[in-house]
């Protein structure tokens, strides 16, 4: 059956969605015409233009719904050509009864099963179903794995490319990468040093550094003449003076001057001869000059080398290339350049004294820290270049380490996840198999009784028991008989004459509820008619005078009893009605305490306010004072217009054709002017019935609507000595009431106010 209604707006009166939860077997709606009523019956049977509203099916089973209504009126009654004949169980077919008597109990068993499975699945108000607690995995997963998506973003973007705005998203790429990702599993380290480069968006090759000479600063400093003492000829007379005196170096200095003032000691400034000049000459021999010589060019050859070097270590740094370490780089470079001009002052300090031994600083150490550092770098630069050439698959083979480190960071999460789902999964597959083979062997019993019924079925007995009923309520004047060889109806006169277009608005209706009536028992086709069915009444008694209005509920009730029992085909019914008559007869049951209701039936009020219709349920039967509720509509602030003039008009037809004591004649005499029009309005819409549309009415009263019609509402009462009646349904006090005839015109002065 039907466990929930929803009305999603906006939809004829429902401004606002509107949902009917917790129904049950037999569920009483009870609203004034207009309210909404009409479109709860069209939503249940889910007429064009209402697809948007939905059912909840007990169980998942949906069930046939039959409603009754004016679209079914419009659809049998309303067209030409003869009505559908309603096929039931035909006479003498004990055997094929009995078979199907058989059968049914095992249909229902089945049903029942197929709606515990269903609720097994999807769950209920009370429980938590299979596939929900299967759905209840991936929130837990999906936060876990967003988690690790924020932690790693800010360095792997470009990896989650494509899910990184979507939780769901990211997870189910989780699941597809846990399936299949085989990427080596590097650290986070690597993983992000990679991604420095193959991820960059503007990434470039890289250019390699290159060489730094050394050899000839390195051979020069090792050379043996910096270790040499050089000095002149010793067989010389004045060479153990020189010797004596260790001065040689200062004398070779003196040496050029001497040559320049041949006649003067440049030492002491004494005169001299040729022979001291060819002493000089002769301790300064040709292999002194020599060794002098080949100092200079090694001093020569050492600023050639070291200005190689340091044009080439400026090279490599302005080069920037970006895995050379520049702050270890630059260090020693500086430190390299101090040591070599260092060296290159040795050097000079050496020829201008042979005699001295010179030890230079080695540059090795330092040259093989800076050669390893371009080393390193170029053999990075190599890598990234081939990255470069291959950057599309690098990238592909980096995202997929990145996902493939992720997965491993969460491996227990995803362990204990795949073994839930399996589990869940497996059981979800079992009951599914099993509906799946409930429902063939469903459908199978079904065919056995569709087959029985085409053998036995006949719309014969439908027609006797319309026509019996017809008789027996006095409508002597028309009957139904077969046409078409038994497959259709016809109504007819006594004298055999077509009676569809002929017959008033009770016959019309009192024979569309019998049509009805009997179709619930029974199918417009030879098969069908043991189906489960829900049933909707959707005020029946329009245009039924009280004697009708009683047997339409009499048969009503049948079915009421009918649905309590296990074996009927009907689980559920509807009755929805504005009549407050009978809405008291039908729900009128002895088990129902005056503060409750029974367990297996609901009751609801469908209203419309201003801001449209609304529906609520009720505790108890709202209908032991329905005559209050319109007056609690008369004291509602934000009822509409046209709400608020139909429930004057209910008042006062339920009101003073009972106790009143006035006619409608007589007050309106009390009333003059725009008020008279006003009370003959309402008094015309009670002799003319709810359901009238009164399109050449109209009022210019000057005021606005309500006010105007609930100030001579008030006065209706008033005039007609029932003041009392009006203060007891509002809580309110008239106090005031002067009546005077002038000039044959009523002058009515009245002032409300409220109960203190």
């Amino acid at each position: 059956m039907i466990s929930e209604i929803q009305i999603n707006a906006p939809v004829a009166t429902y401004l606002n969605s509107a949902r009917l939860s917790d129904l049950r077997r037999i569920n009483y709606i009870f609203g004034a015409n207009g309210t909404g009523k009409t479109t709860i019956s069209r939503v249940i049977a889910q007429l064009q233009g209402h697809s948007q509203c939905s059912l909840v099916w007990h169980g998942g089973s949906e069930l046939e719904r039959m409603v009754y209504n004016r679209d079914f009126v419009d659809r049998n009654f309303n067209q030409d050509g003869p009505l559908q004949g309603v096929f039931t169980l035909g006479e003498n077919q004990v055997e094929a009864e009995r078979e199907i008597a058989r059968l049914q109990p095992e249909i229902n068993k089945i049903n029942d099963q197929i709606s515990s499975i269903n609720i097994q699945l999807d769950g209920s108000e009370q429980q938590i179903g299979k596939r929900q607690e299967l759905q209840d995995l991936e929130p837990g997963l999906r936060e876990k794995c967003w988690k690790q998506k924020q932690l790693h973003d800010t360095y792997f973007q470009a990896a989650f490319s494509g899910v990184r705005n979507n939780a769901e998203n990211f997870k189910a790429k989780l699941l597809t990468e846990h399936t299949s990702n085989t990427a080596d599993l590097l650290t986070l380290e690597e993983l992000k040093l990679k991604a420095q480069t193959v991820f960059s968006s503007n990434i470039e090759r890289a250019t390699v550094l290159g060489n730094m000479p050394a050899d000839d600063l390195i051979a020069i400093e090792a050379n043996v003449l910096l270790q040499k003492v050089i000095v002149g000829n010793q067989d010389v007379d004045i060479a153990a003076l020189i010797n004596h005196l260790g001065n040689s170096d200062w004398v070779k200095q003196g040496r050029k001057y001497h040559e320049q003032n041949p006649q003067t000691c440049p030492f002491c400034q004494q005169p001299t001869d040729d022979n001291f000049a060819n002493n000089l000459a002769a301790f300064f021999s040709d292999a002194y000059d020599t060794d002098i010589q080949l100092l200079r060019e090694l001093q020569s050859e050492y600023q050639i080398a070291s200005d190689q070097l340091t044009a080439a270590i400026q090279r490599n740094v302005d080069i920037n290339n970006p895995f050379l370490n520049i702050n270890l780089f630059n260090a020693a470079a500086l430190t390299l350049v101090e040591r070599v001009k260092n060296n290159q002052t040795k050097l000079a300090n050496k020829i201008d004294e042979p005699s001295r031994k010179v030890e230079m600083e080695s540059i090795q150490p330092l040259i093989s820290q800076l050669q390893n550092l371009v080393l390193e770098a170029n053999e990075a630069t190599t890598l990234h270049n081939q990255t470069v050439a291959n950057i599309a698959t690098e990238k592909q083979t980096l995202t997929s380490q990145v996902w493939r480190y992720v997965l491993n960071e969460l491996a227990d999460d995803l362990l204990l996840y795949q073994q839930n789902k399996n589990r869940h999964t497996s059981t979800i597959n079992g009951m599914e198999k099993a509906l799946t083979d409930k429902n063939t062997r469903l459908n199978s019993l079904k065919d056995q009784i569709k087959d029985l019924e085409r053998q036995t079925t006949s719309i014969q007995p439908t027609v006797t028991a319309i026509n019996d009923l017809l008789q027996k309520f006095g409508f002597n004047s028309f009957s139904i008989s077969q046409t078409d060889g038994g497959r259709h109806y016809r109504i007819i006169r006594a004298n055999g004459e077509d009676a569809s277009c002929s017959l008033s608005e009770g016959e019309k209706t009192f024979i569309t509820f019998l049509y009805f009536y009997y179709l619930i028992k029974g199918a417009q086709s030879s098969s069908g008619i043991t189906a489960n069915r829900v049933v909707v009444f959707d005020d029946p008694i329009s245009s039924l005078d009280s004697d009708i209005l009683y047997i339409v509920s009499s048969l009503i009730k049948v079915l009421m009893e009918e649905t309590t029992s296990q074996n009927s085909n009907i689980k559920q019914i509807f009755i929805l009605t504005h009549n407050v008559y009978f809405h008291k007869e039908i729900s009128f049951n002895r088990r129902r305490s005056a503060d409750g209701v029974l367990s297996e039936e609901s009751f609801w009020l469908v209203k419309k306010l201003q801001h449209g219709s609304v529906v609520e349920r009720c505790d108890k039967n709202p209908i032991r004072s329905a005559y209050e509720l319109l007056w609690e509509d008369v004291k509602s602030e934000n009822i509409s217009s046209i709400c608020l003039q139909n429930t004057l008009r209910r008042i006062l037809e339920n009101y003073f054709t009972m106790w009143g004591g006035m006619s409608k004649d007589e007050i309106c005499t009390l009333f003059d002017g725009r008020d008279k029009l006003i009370c003959q309005s309402l008094f015309s819409w009670v002799n003319d019935g709810s359901h009238s549309i009164h399109d050449d009415l109209y009022i210019n009263h000057g005021e606005q609507t309500n006010e105007a019609y609930l100030r001579v509402f008030r006065a209706i009462f008033s005039k007609a000595g029932q003041g009392g009646h009006y203060n007891m349904m509002t809580g309110a006090v008239i106090e005031e009431l002067d009546v005077h005839f002038v000039d044959q015109s009523v002058v009515i002065e009245s002032k409300l106010e409220a109960a203190q």
